[in-house]
Formats: structure tokens, sequence, C-alpha cells
């Protein structure tokens, strides 16, 4: 049997369904008329109904017409109703349900039985069978392929449909192809009778969306289908599934210069066209070779119909709602891309080639025939390339691919650029005719390649451009840019070493400058900041030098980036400034690094919110020029998610990287799939989580602390949930991968699990051997949450020795929470409950972790909560909420605003409360913000004029 359909993004229908059942239920009955095209899914909605129904008790029959070819047996669909029934419920139930009206409708359709007078009589007796079976339960009456249905069946619905609702619990649902329906047919009439539609519910099924192809598309496979192909299926299928999965069970998409229709495909299209006129024919063979539409004038200008003709066919196209228009629209489309495939694949080619080349001349004498003045150059470039007239589709096809590159339509670009080099060798003098050389369209057709998302191809067509002109140092600079996105990180440092040697004994350039700027970030990537700091300075120095604006802003966006990761605050002010030199550039690429870096840096210094801010800014711009899909748009898609996850949003994070990311190569996306492996891990998703890591275990990642020292902790966290001894070793090699660069931060994390698994084991030596490196760790720059981390180390340290204290957790829990870290907070809540081990102390806390791992849905930590409340007697039932504080202010928050009410200092208040200064200035700064106040005397006196604290 054919797999079935799935169920995708139909729930509002499913939802209205199941309400009109319920109302069937209370005794009125309802008539629902289910409209939409072939392939759209009705006979899904349907059955997924009919299970519902039967779930929830209700009698469903079923029944469906059939297409027939000459005159149609009268109550086709009543005998399968009648027969299926039978077999459901056995002869003596179904009797018993169906009451003398089921004996009597079944006599009827025997061979030799006892006939019915006249249709009435039938209409009776199926209106009294139904209402006897309704007596017992909600009965459901399902009629599917309406548009075929006999005339005696549709006087059956009309009657149903028309009869008054009241006492009776039926539900009829009926469905049929809204778009095949002309006014001959008997259905069409029957949704023409305003007393009919008055009475009954109509129901038209859209196509799916873009996500709702997606998902389906992606369902029962391992992992996203390929955002690009998505696109060009959805692109293809007009969001209808039947089509969606016939043309990806076929393949018939992978090459998108070359769709082929899967033969069942193409024939249910073709189909279609059998009740066609010759000339509607001709005028849709002539609207195929425009494409996908074409302006009304230029179809009466290369089909040369006489006037009269012309107008009868095309209005038969519309009548058949194979043409569509908008309202006041001057242009043809096609209403499936399907159909318009099918026919030009059909048409002969000498007439294919003819109509392109007529059409390629008409558009070049006159180019008001276009669709629009946009759309000139890339609509005569694909006639001028189809009808096989090389010098022109060289010189059309460069000229269309620029004029799309200055749309932002770079998926266009790219399919121009790769025709002209496709022809390039065809035609004589090439370079006159294009305006400009074959490295010059190389790297053009690179460039469009990376931005829609290809970087595999944009390195392909870089490297032939620096085949064809080794000595060009600006050609090595930009493969090391795309080899870097491409995760090629040795290669890409090679890269730019190269370009820097060509360039030695040259002037300042602003080539040489970039290249500089690429070798700063390989430092970067390997930890090590000063150096990369210097390189990208002497950077900066060049471009400043050259009066090269937008390597200026390269070179600030690099050097902030170091200065950032080394806890100087210059790095912010720097990364800033190249937001706004690439802005006003329009320079895509430094754009979205220096959103992608700004975020990185406020999330190293502890402002998460302002990380996630940044980064969900520059995703949101990536997504208005549609290119989040690219490899800059991952990054920025990983940055933002990674935000996000410490926040606590771990929802939002894994949609973007679902999104943006996985349906990338790995090495494209090592970090998106690191993150989300992160958040599998926390919730205990472990497979998942596996089959992730295994992925990124496949390729060669480099020697980025940034990457390795969380790649490292998240298999160690995995193994310690899994009571796994591995994470000894695996703490122990993220260890050696970072404490030899300098970011303090991912060697103080793992020092701080490590421990954590030392405390689990009881193992003192393993955890006085880390709490030496994390004091060392100490004297290197610091942060907020460098002295988290501290402190997180100090606990671990005494809970090795059993002399932890529910105060010093407190504290840690309290210091978490003030960086908005809700995870490492309900951990360090639950350790606080464990150290108190009185019942009374422990309750709030763990109550406090448990709701905070029940929100994060974090299964493994909310497991271990529980079990430590069952241990110490504590009783986690929610109680009724207390009633929200003034101004949204949290517990803590109040607190700390009511001591300094009380005129306590941040020291003492923090002495007070058992917390760090620094956590009490935090709090103190929210609850200002909150209050719209900027000092302690404004939150005083506001607190005082309101009776904040009585």
């Amino acid at each position: 049997m054919p797999r079935e359909t799935a169920f995708i993004g139909r729930t509002d229908q499913l939802a209205l369904l199941g309400r009109r059942l319920e109302q069937v239920r209370g005794g009125q009955a309802c008539t629902v008329l289910i409209g939409g095209e072939a392939g759209i899914g009705k006979s899904r909605l349907v059955s997924t109904f009919a299970g519902v129904a039967r779930a929830a008790g209700a009698h469903v029959l079923a029944g469906a017409c059939e297409e027939y070819f000459g005159d149609p047996m009268p109550y086709g669909p009543l005998l399968e109703v009648l027969e299926a029934f039978g077999r459901e419920y056995g002869t003596a139930r179904a009797r018993e349900l169906g009451g003398p009206a089921y004996e009597r409708l079944t006599a009827f359709f025997d061979l030799g039985g006892d006939p019915i007078g006249s249709p009435q009589q039938v209409i009776l007796a199926v209106r009294k069978m139904l209402d006897a079976i309704g007596a017992d339960a909600p009965t459901v009456l399902i009629l599917e392929d309406l548009h075929w249905a006999d005339p005696s069946t549709l006087d059956i619905v009309r009657h149903l449909g028309q009869a008054g609702p009241g006492d009776r619990r039926l539900l009829v649902l009926a469905s049929y192809r809204s778009t095949e329906l002309d006014r001959g047919d008997p259905l069409w009439q029957l949704l023409a009778n305003s007393g009919f539609l008055r009475r009954v519910e109509r129901l038209e099924l859209p196509p799916l969306n873009r996500r709702e192809l997606r998902e389906l598309l992606s369902a029962g496979r391992r992992g996203p289908v390929d955002h690009d192909l998505a696109e060009r299926c959805f692109e293809w299928s007009d969001g209808i599934p039947f089509y969606a999965e016939q043309l990806m069970a076929a393949g018939a998409l992978e090459n998108p210069e070359d769709v082929r229709l899967p033969a069942d495909t193409r024939s249910v299209v073709l189909a279609r066209l059998g009740v066609l006129s010759e000339d509607a024919l001709k005028v849709l063979r002539v609207a195929a070779v425009a494409g996908r539409a074409m302006s009304r004038r230029l179809l009466r200008e290369v089909g040369e119909f006489p006037p009269d003709v012309l107008r009868a066919a095309v209005q038969e196209c519309f009548d058949r709602q194979m043409l569509v228009a908008g309202p006041g629209e001057d242009v043809y489309r096609f209403r499936h891309a399907l159909l318009r495939e099918a026919v030009y694949q059909t048409t002969v080619r000498d007439i294919q080639v003819d109509l392109h080349l007529a059409m390629a001349r008409a558009l070049a004498a006159d180019s008001s025939l276009c669709l629009s003045e946009g759309s000139a150059a890339a609509e005569l470039a694909s006639h001028w390339y189809h009808a096989g007239s090389r010098p022109e589709a060289l010189a059309s096809a460069v000229q269309a691919g620029e004029v799309a590159v200055r749309q932002l339509a770079f998926p266009s670009a790219e399919v121009q650029f790769s025709r002209a080099l496709a022809v390039w060798r065809q035609v004589e003098d090439p370079q006159r005719r294009a305006g400009l050389s074959h490295v010059d369209l190389l790297v053009r057709a690179a460039d469009a390649a990376r931005w829609s998302g290809h970087v595999d191809r944009a390195v392909a067509r870089i490297e032939e451009a620096v085949a064809e002109a080794p000595a060009e140092a600006g050609l090595r600079e930009r493969l090391g840019s795309y080899l870097w996105e491409a995760g090629r990180g040795v290669d890409a440092q090679a890269a730019y070493r190269r370009a820097v040697e060509l360039l030695d004994g040259r002037p300042t350039s602003a080539v040489k400058a970039r290249s500089l700027c690429g070798l700063a970030l390989g430092r970067l990537q390997a930890g090590r900041y000063a150096e990369g700091a210097n390189l990208a300075q002497a950077a900066l120095t060049m471009a400043l030098a050259a009066g090269a604006v937008p390597e200026q802003g390269r070179a600030l966006n690099i050097s902030g980036l170091a200065l950032g990761l080394l806890g100087d605050p210059e790095g912010e002010v720097r990364l800033r400034r190249a937001v706004e030199i690439a802005r006003a550039a329009d320079h895509l690429e430094d754009l979205f690094r220096a959103y992608g870096n700004l975020g990185l840096i406020l999330e190293h210094a502890g402002r998460l919110q302002e990380a996630a801010a940044v980064t969900r800014e520059g995703l949101r711009t990536a997504r208005q020029l549609d290119l989040a899909h690219t490899r800059q748009g991952a990054l920025l898609a990983g940055n933002t998610s990674a935000a996000l996850v410490l926040l606590g949003e771990w929802d939002e994070a894994e949609e973007i990287i679902t999104e943006v990311s996985l349906d990338r190569p790995v090495l494209e996306s090592l970090y998106p799939r690191l993150t989300l492996a992160e958040i599998k891990v926390a919730r205990g998703e472990f497979d998942e989580a596996r089959e992730l890591l295994d992925a990124i275990e496949s390729v060669e990642y480099g020697r980025d602390p940034r990457f390795l020292g969380p790649l490292h902790a998240v298999r160690a966290e995995l193994a310690l949930w899994e009571r796994d001894a591995r994470v000894v070793e695996e703490v122990a090699a993220g260890v050696r991968a970072v404490r030899a660069g300098e970011n303090t931060l991912e060697l103080l994390r793992l020092c701080a699990l490590g421990m954590r698994s030392a405390a689990d084991r009881q193992a003192v030596r393993d955890g006085d051997e880390l709490a030496r490196l994390a004091r060392r760790a100490r004297g290197e720059p610091s942060s907020t949450e460098v002295g988290q981390l501290l402190l997180l180390c100090r606990a671990e340290r005494q809970r090795i020795r059993g002399t932890d204290r529910p105060s010093l957790w407190r504290a840690v829990a309290d210091g978490w929470e003030a960086l908005d870290r809700p995870y490492p907070a309900a951990y360090a809540r639950w350790r606080q409950a464990v150290a108190a081990g009185d019942r009374d102390e422990a309750r709030e806390p763990l109550r406090e972790a448990y709701r905070a791992a029940g929100r994060l849905r974090a299964e493994p930590l909310r497991a271990a909560v529980d079990r430590s409340a069952r241990r110490l007697r504590v009783d986690l039932t929610e109680r009724p909420a207390a009633a929200p504080l003034p101004y949204d202010l949290t517990q803590a928050e109040f607190d700390t605003l009511g001591f300094r009410y009380e005129g306590l200092d941040p020291g003492a208040i923090a002495a007070k409360r058992k917390v760090s200064k620094r956590t009490v200035e935090t709090q103190l700064r929210r609850a200002y913000a909150k209050l719209e106040v900027h000092s302690a005397a404004e939150a005083i006196t506001k607190a005082r004029r309101e009776g904040l604290f009585g």
C-alpha cells in the first residue's frame, strides 16, 4: 500500500470539524463541504477526522463517488456506504442500528431485490436509516469526490443539507474538487443554489505554506530536507502535498536546470488538458514557452491568433482555471508550475525554439512587452539562451546577472552567470560580447553562488579564477573568505598567507588589509586573542592609510572581536562602529559578521539579553533580504541560538537552528549543531544528542577553543547524566584543547563540570587538580561570568570534601539568576537543598529548582530534584502563585530594593542577604530600570510616594 501522507497544516480545519461533531452530539445536524484542488489533502483531512470521530464514539459511514466515462451508476456512493457499514458492524448489528430503512436499502441494491418505487423513497429511506443510527450515537456520513457524483447522489446531499437541523445527530461531510467544475456540472448547479448554501458550510483547503511543506517533506526523514530543494519543491508543487511528494520521491528536482516530471505526475496533470479545444491548447503552448507567467501583450504579439479566436481560447483557459490573473492585471499565469512544465515538455522542440526566438526578438524590440521593468533582462536572457542564440545569450545573461545582483536576487544571478559561463567558449570574441573577462565572470558567479547559500560552488568558481590568474592577490583573498565560510579553516589561512606574500613589497592596499583580517581571524579561532588583535590592528592601520573605508570596517570588526574576547571594553566600541560602516557601505558580508561578533562579545561579557537582541536584529535583516540560509545567515542563527540557550529560551533556539542551519552541510553548521546537542542533553533526549555529536565527529573542526571547549563539555555532561566514566576523559580532553589559549571562560566551565563529576565520585585528587587549574585562571582577564564560575568551582570543591554549605550554593544560585541563567541556577538551587539536608530548609530551593527544570523541560535535572525531594520527604506540589509584585519586580529585586529603601548600602545588603556585592548592584540596576528611575534617591522617592514598602 502507498505510504499515507503525513497530516500537516490542517489543524484549524480538523478542530472546526471537531466542533461540528460536538454540535451534532447535542442534536443539531450539520453539513460541511470540503473543497480544494486535486492532491490538496482533502482525503487526508477526512480520514484523520474519521479516526477522531470513531475514537469519540461516533458511527462513521463512508463512501466515494467514482469517475465515470459513460452513464454513472445511480446512488454509487450509497451502495459503498451500505456495504462498508455491514462489514464493520456485521449484518445483525447493522440491521439493529439502521432499522427497517437499512434492510430496505440493502434489498434495493440486491439483484432481484425489492425495488423502491421512486427517488423520493430512496431519499426518505436514507434519512430514516441515518436517524436510526444517530439515535444510538452521533453519526458522520462521509461522501468523497462529489464532483463525480451522479444526480441521484447529489439529490441525497441536497436533501440532507437542506433538511431541518433540529433533533438530528448527523454530520454530513462531503469533499469535492473546486477547481474542476464548470457551469454545466450538476455539482456546480447545486453549489449555485442559494437555499442550499444557506444551510451548509463550505471549507476550502488552501495549499500548504513554506513551513508546512518543509514539515511534510521532513516527515519520516532523518533531519530536515535541504533548504534549496524544499524551496524548489514549494515553487513547483505550489504547496499541494500530492505533487510535492511525487516530485521528491522521483528526485525530479535535484537539478534545478533540468526538472523532469515523473510519468505519473505528468499524466495526472496532462489529463486535465483533454477537455480543451485545439485553440486553447495552442494558447497554453505559447504561454508555456514564455514561462510560468507572461504579459498579455506578448501573448498577442507572438501567438499570431485572430483576436476573436484568442479571446475565446484564453477565456476557456481561465474558465478551466489553467490560467489565472489578478484583478486588473495584464499578466497571465499558469495556476500551477507543473501544468506549465508538462505543457512545455510535451511541446515539440522545433516549436519551442521558434517561439523562444520570436519572444526574444519581440522583447528586444519592445521591452514594455515584459512582465515588469525589473524582469526585462532576465526574460530576454532566458529566451536567447533557450533559443540557442549563443552570442546574444552570453551578453544578455551577463546583463541579467548584474541586474539580479543589484536586486539581491542572488539565486537568479547565479543561474544567469552560470549560463554565461556555459556558452562562453562557444562565442567568438566572448570578452567583447560580455563586456568583462572570463576571470571577472567567474568572480561574479562565485559571489552569486556564495550568497545563494552554495559555498562549495563559490569555492570551485574562485579556484577556477585563481588557476587562470595565479598572481592576482585579490582572488586569493576571496578564496580564503569562501574557504572560511565552508568551514575549511586551514585552507583559508593558506589562501590568506599567499595573498599577503603576493603583495609583499607593494604599496598599502585594501586587498592586503582584508587578507591580514583573514589571518587575524585564524588566530582568534585558535584561541590566540592577543596575536589576533595585533594583526587586526595592523590591518586597520593599513586600511586607514589606503583610505579604504569598507576595509576599515572589517579591521574594526576583527580587532573588536579580539579585544572583546580579551575583556577590553574597546572591543564593543569598535564592533558597533563596524556595524555602522558596513550598513552605510551596504556591505552584507561585513554587516552580518559584525552583528555576529558583537553578539559574541556581549555574550562573553555576560550581557545575554543584549547579545540576543543584537544577533536577532542581524538575523532579522538576513531574513528580510532572504539571506538567512546563506553561510553568514547560519552563523548569525548560531550566535542567536547560543545566547538563547544560556537565557533558557531553548524552544526558540531549537526553532532557529532547525529552520536555518540543519539543512546545511555539517562542516558549515558545526556550532548550531553543537548548540542543539547541548539542548538535547539537558532535556534528556540523549539519542538525538548522540546523533548530532556523531555527525560533528566525522569532520575536521580545527582548534577553536570556543568550539572545542563546549564540544567536550557537552560530551562530558551527556556522560555525567548517564553515569558514564568517560566524563573524566572528556573533561581532560577539553582542558587540553583550551588551556594553551586565552579563553578563560571555556576553561572554567570545564573545570566546574569536572569538579561536579569528581564530587559525584568523591574523587578528591581529581577535584584538587581542577581546583588548582581554576585558581590559576583567576589571574587571567576577568568577567562577571568568570567570577561566577570561580564561585561554582569553590562550591563543588567543598562538595567533594563533604563540607559544602547551603549558603554558598544559595550565593551561586543568586549569581546565576542575576546573569539570567536559569539552568545553572536551578542546578545550584538543587545543590543548596541537598546541602541543607533539613526538610524545612530544603523545601523552597527544591521547589524553585523543580519549577525551573519543568519550565525548561530539563528532564534529567527535574528527575534528580524529584529524587532528592522524595528522600527529604518534601512535597513538590505547586502552591497558588503569589500576587505579582509591582513593576514586574522579581522577589530578589523587591527585597534588595527594600533594604536600599531602609538606608543600607550595597555592601551591607550583600552581607544581609548573603550574596555578592556585584549581585546586589545588578539587582538594583534592574529594579531602577523597571521603576524608570536612574538613582537610589529617585527610587526611594518613588517608592515612598507609591507606598511600595508600607
